[in-house]
């Protein structure tokens, strides 16, 4: 996949071009706080839509309040956010594959590959013309704070207990999306904060793949 092909959205109010979609955009605190799953699967949805030419062909940008009516309808239907807990790797799964079979879309998810196969897996989803949800989990530690550092062209942030958008990838590092904007992250040091401040289980992608027809 072409990282071009990744949904920019359109706020014509405010004249502005997003990467992707933001959390804060959710009417309810609880989608403003714990919405990130909702935002990261409707960036997979909308930008595979766009490759396979689901929506018009050439179309790579989206409307905000169009793309804030696709989320909020994966939300009531998909994957309910719990307050105060958001949405886990499972349960982003099973409401990605409840999507799928709604939507005659012949894929299907399940959480998490074995750190050794991370990249392979997340080039396989590139390829395929998937947008990969990535995971940066909470600390192991309970009252752990430890954060892993995102990169933009002139700004930066932090994040911990998030889920990101990969577009791209290199030898060295991911694009991401997050919060409506393009960073990058280092692939050694995700790995770092993988195995060493958090772990595989929470810190890990949502893998997609064609489903199997029975013969």
């Amino acid at each position: 996949m072409s990282s071009d092909l990744f949904v920019k959205v359109l706020d014509r109010v405010g004249n502005r071009e997003y990467y992707g979609g933001d959390q804060a955009w959710f009417e309810k605190k609880t989608g403003k706080d714990y919405g990130c799953g909702v935002i990261a699967l409707t960036n997979v949805i909308i930008t595979h839509d766009i490759a396979t030419n689901r929506l018009n062909p050439g179309i790579d940008k989206v409307d905000k309040t169009r793309y804030m009516q696709v989320a909020e309808s994966i939300r009531k239907k998909f994957l309910p956010i719990i307050p105060k807990v958001g949405i886990s790797g499972l349960e982003l799964a099973i409401g990605a594959n409840m999507y799928f079979l709604k939507n005659g879309i012949n894929a299907i998810a399940r959480w998490g590959v074995r750190p050794d196969k991370l990249w392979t897996s997340v080039d396989k989803m590139l390829k395929d013309n998937w947008p990969v949800i990535l995971a940066i989990g909470p600390n192991n530690l309970v009252f752990g704070k430890k954060t892993l550092d995102l990169k933009g062209d002139t700004y930066k942030s932090t994040a911990r207990a998030h889920y990101v958008t990969i577009t791209a990838a290199d030898e060295e590092t991911i694009t991401v999306s997050s919060w409506g904007k393009r960073y990058t992250i280092p692939k050694a040091k995700y790995e770092h904060y993988m195995k060493r401040t958090s772990n595989p289980l929470f810190s890990n992608i949502l893998f997609i793949n064609q489903r199997v027809k029975d013969m």
